[in-house]
C-alpha cells in the first residue's frame, strides 16, 4: 500500500471516529506487510512482535497464563472460570495494563487482535456445535411440572416488567437507547437462559445430577430452544423488511429452508449412519470421521452467515440433529473440547473483557444509569418469577432462591449477543462496557450464593435411616447393587445368591450401572431400557441380563429386579447413589471396591475411590463395599445342585452399629440353605465393660441371633478372647483361610471402648479407610488369605432428627 494513501485513510478514519459516537471496535486502518509472518529472530535484527506468528504465541500464551493464575485465587472464592477471563481481559484492557500504550501497542495492536478474534471465533463456533451435539433433547419429552413452570415463569415475569418501564421511560430515556432496539433485544435476552452456559456453570459447581441441577437444565433447554427459534425468525424478518423485491425475499427464505431441509434429511441420516454403522461399539470417530463432522460445523456456520443470519444458528442446528453421547459427542469431548475449544475459548471472553473500558462509564453517568436500570429489572424479574414458579410447587424458599440464581448464570452466549450488538452498532463503546460488567458481576455474584443457600446432601443428611438392624428378619431386604463395569456384576450377584433369598425372606433388587458423563451436556438418571439405536448389546444392556437371569434363577417371589442407569460426572455420582437409594427405600447399599486384579496385577481406580468414599458419608441407608478376591478354596465344592458359590461365611464381630448391621445381613445367609456362617466374637480380656448402650444392644443381637440358628448346624458361634489389636490379628489370620467370604464391620468411628481396644496398633498403616481397620487389614496385599471381603456401615442417625442418637427402626 502507497505509504501516503494510507496516512490518509487512517487520518480520514480517525477523524470519523471522533465525529461519531465511540463504537466497540473503533474505526482504524492497520496497514502491515503480508509477508511478516514468521521471523529470523532478534539476533538478526528482526522485531518478533511485528510479525504475525510470534504476536499470536505470546498473545494467547499470556492469556492463558494470567487466567490459570487468577482462577487459581478465584475459584476458592468460588468464582467460575467465566468470571477469571472475562476479569483477565480487563486487566490486559485500556482500564487497566493497557493504559500503557507502548505496552499496549506492542502486544494487542489492532493488526494483532484481528488474528486472535477470528482464531476465537471458530473456537466458539465450535463450542456451539460441541454442545448442540450433546444436547440431550429427550429432556424435552417429558418435562417435569416444575420445570416447565420455572422456565415460563422466569422468561416471561422479566419480559412483562422490563418491556412496559421501557416504553413508559423511552421518551426520557439518552437518545442512544430511546431510538434503538437495543433495550428490546437485552430484556428478550436476558429473560431466557442459555442451556450450554447454564450446563457449563452447574458442571463446575458440580451440580449437574443434583435435584436442583436436573430442573434448572430442563427449564434453561425449554427456554434456549425457544430462543433459537425466536432469534432465526427475527433474523427472517429482518432480512424480508430490508428485501428490495419478493424475488430476494423468496430467495431468504428458500435458502433458510433448504439449510434446514438439508440438516434434518442429509446431515441427521449421515450423522447416525457415522455413529452407529461405520464406528465399532465403544469406540471413537475414526480421524477421517472426525474431520468430516468438523467440517460440516464449519461449513454450517459459513452456510448460515452467507445467507444472512447469524453463524452461530448453524452449528447449534447442526449439533442438536446429531446423535450425543458414545460416539460423536463422547469424540468431541476427547479431541475438540480438551484442545482447540479449551485453548481459544478463553481467549474469545478475554477479547471481550478487554474491550471494556471503565473510562467510558465515567464520561456520562445517566447513559450507563439508564442502561443498568433494565438490566437490573431484568434481574429482579427473573428471581421474582422462578422463585414464585418454586414456592407454588411447595419448594422451600432457599431452594427455590438458589434455582433462580441458576438461572440467572451469565456466560459466553451473553458475551457473544454483546459482541454483535458492538459490531451491528447497536450498543455504543459505553454500552458494551456496561453489559459486559454486568454480566461478570452478575455470575461472580450468584455461583458464591449458589454454593452457601444449596447443598444438594442436605435431604438425605435429614432423611430417616433405614437399616437391616432395625427391620423384621422376614421383611423384605431392599438391597441397591452399584455397578461401574460389567465386570462388577458377577461378585455381587455371587453374593446376592449367598443372602438367603426365598419367598419367605424376599429381596428387592435396584441396579444402578454408573458410568462417567462423557459426550453429554446433562446427566441421566432412568430406568434401563433396551438400546434400540445399535444391534449389539451395550455395557448395560448385559448388566441387566445378567441380573435378569439371576431373578429367573431364584424361587418365584424371591428377587425382583429394577435396573436403573445413571451417567453423571464421577465428582458428583453420589447424588445419583443417593437420591435412588432414598427414593426407593433402600436398607443396604452395595459399591465394588475401586481396586481390580486379574491374577497378575492389581489395578485401582481412584475417581471410583471418591465416589464410594462420598456415599459412605451422604447415604441414608447401610453402605457395603465388596472386595472380590475371586473364589477361594472352598468354592469348589459348588455343585449343580447349589449354584451358591459362597458357601462358607465368617462374621468377625468386635461390637458396636456396625457389627450389628453386618451381623443382620449375615444372619439372613442361612435361609439360602447352602450357606454355612460362622459368627466370631472377639472379646477383650479382663474387659469388665461400661454398661453403655452400645454393649447393651451387641449382647441383645448376639443372642437373638443364636437363640433363632442354635439348632441349625449351619451356623457357628465362637468367642476369641485376646490381649489386645495384635491377638485380634493373630486370629484373624488363622482363621481366615476356611472361608469364602469375611463379613465386618466399617467401624469407621470406633464407637465403643472395647472395640478400639481390640484393633489398637492396627490402623497405623491403613492405605484404605474407607474399609475400616479390620477391612483394610484383610484387603491388604501382605494378608495371605484371598479371600472376598465385604465390608458393612450402618449410617448415623440424621443429627437434626429428634432423638438423634437413636437407631431407626422401620417396618
Amino acid at each position: 500500500m502507497d505509504t501516503d494513501a494510507a496516512v490518509n485513510l487512517t487520518a480520514a478514519a480517525a477523524t470519523a471516529a471522533a465525529e461519531a459516537t465511540a463504537t466497540v471496535k473503533p474505526v482504524a486502518a492497520a496497514c502491515y506487510d503480508n509477508n511478516l509472518v514468521n521471523s529470523q529472530g532478534m539476533f538478526l535484527g528482526d522485531q518478533p512482535l511485528r510479525f504475525s506468528l510470534p504476536l499470536l504465541l505470546i498473545q494467547v500464551s499470556l492469556i492463558l497464563l494470567l487466567s490459570a493464575a487468577a482462577h487459581h485465587v478465584l475459584r476458592r472464592l468460588g468464582q467460575s472460570r467465566f468470571v477469571t477471563h472475562m476479569l483477565v481481559g480487563v486487566l490486559l484492557g485500556p482500564s487497566v495494563l493497557g493504559r500503557n500504550h507502548e505496552l499496549r501497542g506492542a502486544l494487542f495492536s489492532e493488526r494483532g487482535t484481528y488474528i486472535l478474534e477470528s482464531v476465537s471465533l471458530v473456537a466458539l463456533i465450535l463450542f456451539l456445535f460441541s454442545m448442540g451435539v450433546k444436547t440431550d433433547m429427550s429432556l424435552l419429552r417429558r418435562p417435569s411440572g416444575r420445570a416447565v413452570a420455572v422456565g415460563l415463569a422466569g422468561s416471561v415475569v422479566p419480559l412483562a416488567i422490563t418491556l412496559p418501564v421501557f416504553h413508559v421511560l423511552q421518551p426520557t430515556l439518552p437518545a442512544d437507547l430511546r431510538g434503538s432496539s437495543l433495550i428490546t433485544e437485552l430484556a428478550v435476552r436476558l429473560s431466557l437462559s442459555s442451556f450450554p452456559v447454564i450446563a457449563d456453570a452447574l458442571a463446575e459447581l458440580d451440580l449437574l445430577n443434583s435435584e436442583l441441577g436436573r430442573i434448572a437444565l430442563t427449564a434453561s433447554l425449554i427456554t434456549d430452544v425457544t430462543s433459537w427459534f425466536l432469534r432465526a425468525c427475527f433474523a427472517a424478518t429482518f432480512l424480508i423488511t430490508e428485501a428490495k423485491s419478493p424475488v430476494f425475499t423468496a430467495k431468504i427464505l428458500a435458502s433458510f429452508v433448504a439449510f434446514v431441509l438439508f440438516v434434518a434429511f442429509v446431515a441427521r441420516p449421515a450423522g447416525r449412519y457415522i455413529a452407529y454403522k461405520r464406528t465399532p461399539a465403544g469406540d471413537l470417530l475414526s480421524e477421517g470421521s472426525f474431520v468430516v463432522v468438523v467440517i460440516a460445523a464449519l461449513l454450517s456456520a459459513l452456510v448460515t452467515d452467507v445467507i444472512g443470519f447469524k453463524y452461530m444458528i448453524g452449528p447449534m442446528m447442526l449439533g442438536l440433529a446429531l446423535p450425543g453421547g458414545m460416539p460423536i459427542g463422547a469424540t468431541m469431548t476427547e479431541r475438540l473440547d480438551s484442545f482447540f475449544i479449551a485453548l481459544f475459548l478463553p481467549v474469545y471472553m478475554a477479547l471481550a473483557g478487554y474491550r471494556t473500558d471503565f473510562s467510558e462509564l465515567g464520561a456520562h453517568e445517566e447513559k450507563w444509569c439508564a442502561l443498568e436500570l433494565f438490566v437490573a429489572l431484568c434481574v429482579a424479574g427473573k428471581m421474582v418469577g422462578c422463585i414464585a414458579a418454586g414456592l407454588f410447587f411447595a419448594m422451600p424458599i432457599g431452594e427455590a432462591t438458589a434455582l433462580a440464581l441458576m438461572l440467572n448464570i451469565r456466560g459466553i452466549v451473553e458475551v457473544a449477543a454483546i459482541n454483535n450488538w458492538g459490531d451491528t452498532m447497536k450498543a455504543t463503546a459505553e454500552h458494551y462496557s456496561t453489559l459486559t460488567l454486568s454480566m461478570v458481576l452478575i455470575t461472580a455474584v450468584a455461583t458464591p450464593l449458589i454454593k452457601l443457600l444449596y447443598d444438594p446432601t442436605g435431604r438425605f443428611a435429614r432423611a430417616k435411616r433405614r437399616t437391616m438392624e432395625g427391620a423384621r428378619p422376614n421383611a423384605e431386604l431392599r438391597v441397591m447393587a452399584c455397578l461401574y463395569t460389567e465386570d462388577h456384576a458377577a461378585p455381587l450377584i455371587d453374593l446376592l445368591e449367598a443372602s438367603g433369598a426365598n419367598r419367605d425372606f424376599p429381596v428387592s433388587l435396584i441396579v444402578l450401572h454408573l458410568t462417567e458423563l462423557v459426550g453429554r451436556a446433562a446427566s441421566v438418571l432412568k430406568p434401563h431400557k433396551k438400546s434400540s439405536s445399535s444391534t449389539s448389546n451395550s455395557p448395560s444392556d448385559r448388566i441387566v441380563n445378567a441380573f435378569r437371569h439371576f431373578e429367573q434363577q431364584a424361587s418365584p417371589g424371591a428377587v425382583t429386579v429394577s435396573p436403573y442407569v445413571a451417567q453423571s460426572p464421577y465428582s458428583s455420582m453420589h447424588h445419583d447413589v443417593c437420591s435412588l437409594a432414598h427414593s426407593r427405600k433402600a436398607n443396604l447399599i452395595l459399591l465394588p471396591f475401586h481396586k481390580s486384579s486379574d491374577g497378575a496385577r492389581s489395578t485401582a481406580n481412584n475417581a471410583v475411590r471418591a465416589a464410594n468414599r462420598a456415599v459412605l458419608q451422604y447415604a441414608p441407608c447401610s453402605v457395603a463395599i465388596l472386595v472380590d478376591h475371586g473364589l477361594a478354596a472352598g468354592s469348589a465344592c459348588a455343585t449343580a445342585s447349589n449354584r451358591n458359590l459362597l458357601q462358607r461365611v465368617a462374621l468377625y464381630f468386635l461390637g458396636g452399629p456396625d457389627d450389628r448391621e453386618a451381623l443382620a445381613y449375615a444372619a439372613r445367609m442361612p435361609e439360602s440353605g447352602g450357606t454355612a456362617v460362622t459368627v466370631v466374637r472377639f472379646k477383650l480380656r479382663n474387659w469388665v465393660g461400661m454398661g453403655g448402650r452400645d454393649e447393651v444392644r451387641d449382647e441383645e443381637v448376639l443372642q437373638e441371633f443364636w437363640h433363632r440358628y442354635r439348632d441349625d448346624e449351619r451356623v457357628v458361634y465362637v468367642e476369641k478372647t485376646v490381649e489386645d489389636g495384635e491377638g485380634t490379628a493373630s486370629v484373624v489370620r488363622s482363621m481366615s483361610d476356611k472361608f469364602d467370604l469375611l463379613i465386618v464391620g466399617r467401624r469407621g468411628e470406633d464407637r465403643d471402648l472395647e472395640g478400639s481396644a481390640l484393633t489398637s496398633g492396627l490402623s497405623e498403616w491403613s492405605e484404605c479407610p474407607e474399609l475400616g481397620v479390620l477391612g483394610d487389614m484383610l484387603a491388604s496385599a501382605e494378608f495371605a488369605s484371598k479371600v472376598s471381603i465385604l465390608v458393612i456401615q450402618q449410617q448415623a442417625a440424621p443429627i437434626t432428627a429428634a432423638g438423634a442418637g437413636e437407631a431407626d427402626h422401620q417396618q
